[in-house]
């Protein structure tokens, strides 16, 4: 099927434009083989994030059509398929964007300390005040564990603080997902 990428460039603070990219590709394609296959074969000059596929969960983050998505998960079958869903127009050409409320680096790939700042201001890790005697383990039934199971699937990708009108309203808000970080260990009876 043919399809256009239009991807958003911009060094920087410097100005933003954007770039169409036609394509041929499966519906089956995800937008990560996409953006691939625009830098393997028409523009080696375009910057995205991808770790994907190794362990690192969750880099590939970006906007398409104004919604952020795990890049290497969305294919352009469900790209089309929420557009029917939504009720927009399908015009075969998808809006690529890098992530919102963060200041872009190059293209799509945004600076994520801001992101990463926020989640260490809730200090999100396991602290154990309290000594086991004989130096064991806390244990934790599984009811215990099933209640944080919502809460610690979370990859810090960035998706749900690209969306989050509250830290678009106020800067020193941590964000979404230091909340669920914290919300985790408050849920944790070993902490």
């Amino acid at each position: 099927m043919k399809i256009t990428f239009k991807v958003q460039r911009q060094q920087g603070n410097g100005d933003r434009h954007w770039q169409n990219y036609a394509l041929e590709v499966d519906a089956q394609a995800t937008v990560l083989d996409c953006l691939n296959q625009i830098k393997w074969q028409q523009d080696g000059s375009l910057a995205f994030r991808k770790n994907c596929r190794n362990a690192i969960c969750g880099s590939c983050a970006l906007r398409v059509n104004d919604r952020p998505v795990l890049a290497c998960k969305e294919s352009i079958k469900n790209l089309e398929q929420w557009l029917t869903d939504s009720n927009q127009e399908n015009t075969g050409i998808f809006t690529i964007s890098p992530l919102g409320n963060l200041p872009v680096i190059k293209d799509l790939v945004a600076n994520m300390d801001k992101f990463f700042a926020g989640l260490d201001a809730v200090y999100p890790y396991l602290i154990n005040k309290h000594q086991r005697e004989n130096g064991s383990e806390f244990p934790q039934s599984p009811e215990q564990r099933a209640a944080l199971n919502d809460v610690s699937n979370c990859v810090l990708c960035g998706v749900c603080y690209s969306d989050c009108d509250a830290k678009k309203k106020n800067d020193n808000f941590v964000g979404p997902h230091a909340l669920a970080k914290a919300h985790r260990l408050v849920l944790d009876n070993r902490e």
